[in-house]
């Protein structure tokens, strides 16, 4: 059962779309572990499982606009502001982010016994 959940409050650059996307979160090795799966919601809706398959430690001088684009769809100056907004108590000069690489399980398709048949007739 999995008890990690990742939530968003917005899609940003549409990436919960894709079967792989990146979040760049406060840093936490306690709860985004590389292998671990989680719960992906966005506004309190279920939205897939996703494994974490890769993740980079960073401070904020090594964002730069490749990543930032890609996970926000804005510049580095800009994801800093937003970051600025979400994390208001923080000193985002001294903070670590956790830059998290994460693709969709997708649920093992299950071929119907008439589906089966229907294969077995062409052996």
């Amino acid at each position: 059962m999995i008890n990690n959940t990742i939530r968003f409050s917005y899609n940003w650059n549409k990436k919960l779309d894709n079967k792989a996307f990146t979040t760049i979160r406060l840093h936490n090795p306690k709860k985004y572990i590389v292998g671990n799966e989680y719960n992906i919601e966005i506004n309190e809706q279920q939205k897939g499982v996703a494994l974490l398959q890769d993740k980079r430690v960073l401070g904020i001088s090594q964002l730069n606009d490749f990543i930032c684009y890609l996970d926000t769809g804005y510049n580095k100056e800009q994801t800093i502001n937003m970051l600025q907004r979400m994390y208001k108590s923080i000193d985002l000069q001294t903070a670590l982010f956790d830059f998290c690489l994460l693709v969709y399980i997708k649920p093992e398709k299950q071929a119907t016994k008439e589906q089966q048949t229907c294969l077995e007739l062409y052996k």
